[in-house]
């Protein structure tokens, strides 16, 4: 049996949803989640991001019966340019799950630095729960953050992270009504959902009041007008 990196994602992100609603965790700034599989960012980020401008959680994800070298090569320019201070960054934010579900352990979780040897108990439920409490706990450097991710650009040759064709941020209106919002690129998701979010709403309110002044100059224009 083998069970492809997709579902293994999906998977991932039902129990993290999952944990997040049923936790009763204080409200906490809004955070984007976007799956990157098979896009520009695939090669430079990783699999799966989970950010806002406290948290960051970069996830590859890997069959071990998925032979292909490109991680391997990503993680030799990595540790060419990470100096001993990212170093801990990288092991709390950049993860590397690997599946094989022919196992008895069919997961094993561990920091991307440690994808040419990955030994741990952690499995991918363990990963759910540890990530879901790291959202709750402290924030991290918002610095730190950004220059990891432009760390990482540096890796993929360019020296830049590329832009994307876009993003989809999903929040729930205070009437339980569910909002998606559009989003030019994802590395606007990736550090500032709620300024994204507050700048849609400033945008769709400005865009109403436009158009409710051009229903009444049209409405004013269509009214008989008595001459005397």
């Amino acid at each position: 049996m083998d069970v492809q990196e997709n579902i293994v994602i999906n998977g991932f992100l039902s129990g993290f949803w999952y944990a997040l609603g049923t936790r009763g965790l204080h409200p906490f700034e809004l955070i984007g989640v976007e799956q990157l599989q098979q896009t520009s960012l695939d090669t430079v980020l990783g699999d799966l991001l989970i950010a806002n401008t406290r948290f960051v959680r970069l996830i590859e994800f890997k069959r071990e019966l998925n032979k292909d070298p490109k991680e391997r090569v990503k993680l030799s320019r990595l540790k060419a340019v990470l100096d001993s201070g990212l170093e801990s960054i990288s092991r709390e934010i950049h993860w590397y799950v690997l599946t094989n579900f022919n196992k008895s352990q069919s997961s094993v979780v561990v920091p991307y630095l440690d994808l040419e040897a990955p030994a741990s108990n952690r499995d991918l439920a363990q990963f759910v729960e540890e990530t879901v409490n790291a959202l709750a706990g402290p924030g991290m450097n918002e610095d730190n953050l950004r220059v990891y991710i432009q760390v990482l650009g540096q890796c993929s040759g360019s020296g830049r992270i590329p832009r994307t064709t876009g993003g989809l941020l999903f929040t729930v209106s205070h009437q339980g009504k569910p909002i998606y919002v559009p989003i030019r690129d994802v590395q606007e998701l990736a550090m500032t959902p709620r300024l994204i979010l507050e700048e849609r709403h400033l945008t769709l309110e400005m865009a109403m009041k436009e158009e409710m002044v051009m229903k009444e100059r049209l409405r004013d224009s269509q009214t008989p007008r008595m001459s005397f």
